[in-house]
């Protein structure tokens, strides 16, 4: 496995909002092709007992819902695989979702980025971000993990459970929240023809 990389697995959800549609990337432990109780394989998670790739998804897209609005959705999960013969990554499962966003469709959004920031067990950054992201604060300031509400505490400990094998680009387990920040994202902004 290459540090700081997607490798070996990683998990691309696909998501649209009235302005643009985007994905995320998230790193997970590898793969295995068997399923358990749903149709996308499996994972060895980091307390080593095995978890269904399918239902494992299911339930993260659930806990991220919440900071999607309500005419935002997640549409398709991609599961993705190092291929060391090919020296590339290959979709191996995919799953199309159509799970409405639960959240907010409060101003600005449009461009807005939301960023989680974590640490791994083994100290590496990691991260989540939303894009076109409801914010109803006067400001951009930085927001600490003890002011994280009910539903970013429910995000953090889905992605940092040891029963699940999402991956920090350092090869270990999401372990601490450290803060959630707000952006105006240029390269979004020169996109949507933003003056």
């Amino acid at each position: 496995m290459t540090e700081y990389s997607l490798q070996p697995s990683y998990v691309q959800l696909d998501y649209s909002t009235p302005f643009g549609n985007h994905s995320q990337s998230i790193a997970t432990v590898q793969w295995i092709p068997t399923s358990i109780t749903g149709d996308m394989g499996s994972y060895v998670a980091w307390n080593t007992v095995p978890i269904d790739a399918e239902a494992m998804i299911d339930a993260f897209v659930a806990v991220e819902a919440p900071f999607l609005g309500t005419d935002y959705s997640y549409d398709l999960a991609t599961i993705f695989n190092f291929d060391g013969a090919a020296n590339k990554f290959l979709p191996v499962a995919t799953k199309a979702l159509a799970v409405a966003g639960t959240g907010a469709t409060a101003q600005p959004r449009k461009a807005v980025s939301q960023t989680f920031n974590y640490r791994s067990t083994g100290g590496g950054a990691v991260k989540l971000t939303f894009l076109d992201s409801s914010h109803a604060g006067a400001d951009f300031n930085k927001q600490s993990f003890l002011d994280f509400n009910a539903d970013a505490i429910a995000l953090f400990a889905e992605f940092s459970s040891d029963a699940n094998g999402w991956s920090a680009r350092d090869n270990t387990r999401p372990s601490t929240a450290i803060s959630v920040t707000y952006d105006l994202n240029d390269a979004l902004r020169k996109q949507y023809h933003m003056t």
